[in-house]
């Protein structure tokens, strides 16, 4: 058996398409089975992710969590009914007791508790019952330090900070989509100009080709204009495998599984996006950005646990009262519930005298609530740390283009000029390809450029904050 060699070109060349394809069937496998129009407008690729983004479905799957469990807190009351049955084998008292029984409990935002047993039936060792307790602290876990206010206070602040992440995913999502939208169709036009390019390049070679035949070129000059065209063939099947890359990119975008190939309706853009002043970037990113209120939340959440750490370390006192009363015979209400009843109230007072657990814990609530002052603090800047490279990405875009616009006559000139030269006998067709391809760069170049100043101005807009998932609608 012969074991070959093959070439290491060759071999990086096969094996990255496969590892391309691997990675993206493995996010396909996870993506939503949903078919795609034929034609796509990014408004409608914009709402499709809206709908079938799995990272969105899971952040709204969160925001509604959230909601439940503020819901499930903010439930005053719970009921609940039950029986119990046992036998019972002591001197004097054998035989089978049974019971019904009810319980109503409340508890209030103020830290009022009650409960409200009701047994309407008690046999044997049972008797029919009703009993009623309540309690309202004076001092430690009243009002808003409560356990049941601490609660509904915590979800509430879930609620908020679920929606702030929601929101952010959402703009995520969109912005992504926007992203892989122009880039799918900026590779679709720069096909278009690698295609131009060699039809150029192979009219360069047909010319040389027939001048060689009459006596008026060199063979040289065919043969350089034949590695012109190998190379813009290779440069043209390379573009064409990108722009299927970025269609799958965008598919992934979506949510969409990969391999629909729909015809991308939107052309590159043109209009120049409205740049702001450096400083109403950055105030408008530090009024809008939901980081922020998501890190005023989590530290409105954290004092509320300092204060409670602090509470813990108060007496507690209780104002109690109860009252109890059992019917005399067995059965089901034999008699008056309300025959044997007894009443108490009164008060429970409770002093801390080991405090070395509620200190640390006091301790803990302090620190973490100075660490994320700390962390919005370096948050903010962060922020307009970003808002600034934004703006400094559209400055630069926009220069970029101008400078692509202003070549492109120049490349144009410098063709014809070349291609007068070789018909006048005062040059070869070297200068020809040189100036065709500087003329596919330029043409390739102001593509790019508008792409990246449009999508800079995407990412200014997500930097400071602002909605974007009304882009690409009429």
């Amino acid at each position: 058996m012969t074991l070959r060699k093959g070439n290491p070109m060759q071999r990086s060349r096969f094996t990255a398409p496969v590892l391309i394809l691997l990675i993206l069937s493995q996010g396909a496998a996870g993506a939503e089975d949903i078919t795609v129009p034929a034609k796509l407008p990014l408004a409608d690729a914009i709402t499709l992710a809206l709908r079938a983004n799995a990272n969105l479905k899971q952040a709204a799957e969160g925001h509604r969590t959230a909601l439940s469990r503020s819901r499930i807190a903010s439930f005053d009351t719970s009921l609940s009914v039950g029986s119990d049955v046992s036998l019972d084998d002591a001197p004097g008292n054998s035989g089978i007791s049974s019971r019904a029984y009810s319980t109503l409990n409340y508890e209030s935002v103020s830290g009022t508790g009650a409960s409200l047993e009701l047994s309407p039936f008690g046999w044997g060792s049972y008797r029919g019952s009703v009993g009623l307790s309540l309690q309202q602290p004076l001092m430690k876990g009243r009002g808003p330090l409560s356990e049941k206010s601490y609660r509904v206070q915590e979800a509430l602040t879930d609620v908020a900070i679920q929606d702030k992440q929601l929101y952010r995913s959402r703009q995520s999502t969109v912005r992504g989509v926007i992203a892989a939208y122009y880039r799918a169709v900026q590779a679709r036009e720069q096909v278009k100009i690698q295609e131009r390019a060699l039809s150029l390049v192979e009219a360069a070679a047909e010319y040389a080709r027939r001048r060689e035949e009459a006596g008026l070129a060199r063979g040289i000059d065919v043969s350089r204009a034949q590695v012109q065209v190998a190379q813009t063939r290779d440069r043209l099947n390379v573009q064409r495998e990108s722009a299927r890359a970025r269609v799958d990119a965008l598919m992934l975008a979506i949510g969409a599984g990969v391999g629909q190939n729909p015809e991308l309706t939107d052309a590159v853009p043109d209009a120049s996006p409205s740049m702001p002043s450096l400083e109403q970037a950055i105030e408008t990113a530090l009024a809008n950005r939901s980081e922020l209120a998501v890190y005023d939340e989590r530290l409105s959440s954290q004092n509320r646990r300092l204060a409670i750490a602090e509470d813990e370390l108060r007496p507690e006192v209780n104002a109690l009262a109860s009252f109890r009363s059992t019917d005399a015979g067995a059965g089901f209400v034999s008699g008056s519930m309300f025959d044997l009843g007894s009443t108490t109230v009164g008060v429970a007072l409770t002093f801390p005298l080991d405090r070395r657990i509620s200190e640390e814990e006091r301790d803990i609530a302090a620190r973490s609530v100075d660490l994320l002052q700390e962390q919005r603090a370096f948050q903010t800047e962060e922020i307009a740390e970003e808002a600034r490279g934004a703006h400094r990405s559209l400055e630069a875009a926009g220069t970029s283009l101008d400078i692509f616009s202003q070549n492109l006559d120049v490349a144009k000139q410098n063709l014809h000029i070349a291609e007068r030269m070789v018909e006048e006998g005062e040059g070869d067709n070297r200068d020809v390809l040189t100036a065709q391809e500087a003329l596919t760069g330029v043409e390739s170049g102001i593509i790019s450029a508008k792409t990246d100043l449009y999508l800079a101005g995407v990412d200014l807009r997500y930097a400071m904050g602002e909605d974007l998932t009304t882009m690409g609608s009429k």
